[in-house]
């Protein structure tokens, strides 16, 4: 446990260490989807999203001033996107332990939808989860990715209020 209390003894440090995890998940989620072949689902695609938005946060945090007020801010904003990706996470875990009676696959590809939809209607083909987004079977140590992810998202969750709680003591 010291090594992870001395990383995040530094805020940047902190920052620096929760992009690079970010730009590692990001970078395997394409792992998946484009050498193991599994689709993601417009829930997946969601948080997928939410840990690209998180990686110039927390670079951009670990930029500014220790303790600084911009870099607090930069912290809050973090943990809004955190939270907001525990929540997709969470219901995309709900919608694989009870999944709906009608299954029916999620949707076109986001890239077919962004070739040849309007972006708002994209948007709600995203924020339209149906059957793809309960599928269960790709698992990683035993959890699904939505299980995996929202433990994550959790952990990011602590590590942000370390941070805050940090920067509070000592600002």
């Amino acid at each position: 446990m010291k090594p992870l209390s001395y990383l995040f003894a530094s805020p940047v440090r902190g920052a620096v260490l929760l992009g690079l995890v970010c730009c590692g998940l990001v970078g395997a989620s394409f792992f998946v989807q484009h050498v193991l072949g599994v689709e993601p689902c417009p829930l997946c695609i969601i948080q997928r999203l939410t840990y690209l938005g998180l990686i110039p946060v927390f670079f951009a945090a670990a930029l500014m001033r220790p303790h600084g007020r911009a870099q607090r801010t930069l912290f809050w904003a973090a943990s809004i996107l955190t939270l907001g990706g525990l929540g997709v996470a969470g219901y995309q875990t709900y919608l694989q332990a009870f999944p709906p009676s009608e299954v029916a696959s999620c949707s076109a590809s986001l890239s077919y939808m962004l070739d040849n939809m309007a972006i708002t209607d994209v948007l709600t083909q995203l924020l339209h989860a149906t059957g793809d987004c309960s599928d269960t079977s790709f698992k990683i140590l035993g959890l699904t990715m939505a299980q995996a992810s929202a433990i994550i998202f959790l952990v990011f969750a602590l590590c942000l209020t370390t941070l805050l709680r940090r920067r509070e003591r000592l600002g």
